[in-house]
């Protein structure tokens, strides 16, 4: 009787052990049912605060005032590029692209993209169908397509340029006038006396320009200001720093070496340090990089903490002593 029972245990513990290794392990995926809830909304800017790192703006579709806080893994869209928080300027159009919690209440944009970019990268250039000289109102229409590339309608649209608006057909703007019909352009619009009005007019070799141009300007923003990043863990006994890089800085950060010493300066204007690299991983479209720090550095930090990092040969010189990397790290 005593073997039997022995039998059954052992038999029921192999089915669990079947069952347990049989179990699917979750692991994480992309959310479809999540992506389409989050907001897309359309508004102007009011103004932004890149101390308080947040960016007040008025909707299109109510007029409401809202300000939204910009976090470090935000993408921020400018030009057909990447900018910084202070670029963004008042009555410029952009869209918001926000996360939203279980009850939809918007929580922080994962995307703040200007005119230029989401119509450039949604392909919605439009042909000039007629232009008013005096007035200088245009008129452009567009094919909206599905997915099988079939045109299911038409979209046309009337807009009004400024008087100093700039029409881009290469690598220098010209006067409103260069304008012509069958120009198929994107514009940035901006809210100017109650009313969105065209700065900018331009085609695709146009925005190939201004994005070449702000990719430039992005790059001699990072050495001067630091690649944005920010701390994923840390570890204040060994000095062990995790951090992590946004995309708009990933493909530079993916360049360092393990080995190499770079300056970080905290988000909160507090001492820059210097850290060594130990190991650099490639997260989705973003860069994370394991670092050594001073462990006296790593007990200021905190999980989430807004951080710049200087590529090798720009920004502040290596600290050394307590805000240096330890003997050991060199």
């Amino acid at each position: 009787m005593r073997n039997a029972c022995a039998l059954v245990l052992m038999a029921s513990g192999l089915l669990h052990a079947v069952g347990a290794a049989d179990a699917k392990v979750p692991t994480p995926q992309f959310q479809g049912d999540f992506f389409g809830e989050m907001a897309r909304s359309f508004a102007c800017v009011v103004g932004v605060d890149p101390t308080a790192q947040t960016m007040t703006v008025v909707l299109d579709r109510d007029g409401s005032q809202v300000i939204v806080p910009i976090r470090a893994d935000t993408e921020l869209h400018f030009r057909d590029s990447w900018g910084e928080l202070g670029n963004y300027f008042p009555g410029q159009h952009v869209m918001l692209f926000v996360y939203v919690d279980e009850e939809r209440k918007w929580t922080y944009p994962r995307a703040v993209q200007d005119d230029l970019h989401v119509a450039a990268r949604h392909g919605w250039f439009a042909k000039i169908t007629a232009i008013d000289p005096s007035a200088r109102t245009y008129s452009s229409v567009r094919d909206e397509k599905d997915g099988q590339g079939r045109v299911v309608k038409q979209i046309a649209n009337d807009y009004v340029a400024s008087p100093d608006a700039k029409v881009w057909k290469g690598s220098a703007p010209g006067a409103f006038d260069t304008l012509a019909i069958g120009d198929e352009v994107i514009q940035q619009l901006v809210l100017t006396a109650g009313r969105k009005i065209a700065v900018e007019i331009v085609d695709r070799n146009g925005d190939k320009a201004i994005a070449e141009a702000q990719d430039a300007q992005h790059r001699k923003d990072e050495d001067g200001l630091g690649l944005p990043s920010y701390v994923t863990d840390v570890n204040v006994i060994d000095g062990g720093l995790t951090l992590t890089v946004p995309w708009c800085s990933a493909a530079r950060a993916k360049t360092l070496k393990p080995g190499q010493a770079i300056a970080l300066k905290p988000g909160n204007g507090s001492a820059v340090f210097a850290a060594a690299i130990s190991e650099i991983q490639e997260v989705d479209t973003r860069a994370r990089l394991k670092l050594v720090i001073n462990a006296r550095v790593a007990a200021r930090l905190s999980y989430g903490q807004p951080l710049r990092l200087f590529m090798p040969g720009t920004g502040p010189e290596l600290p050394s002593g307590r805000s240096g990397i330890p003997v050991f790290a060199k």
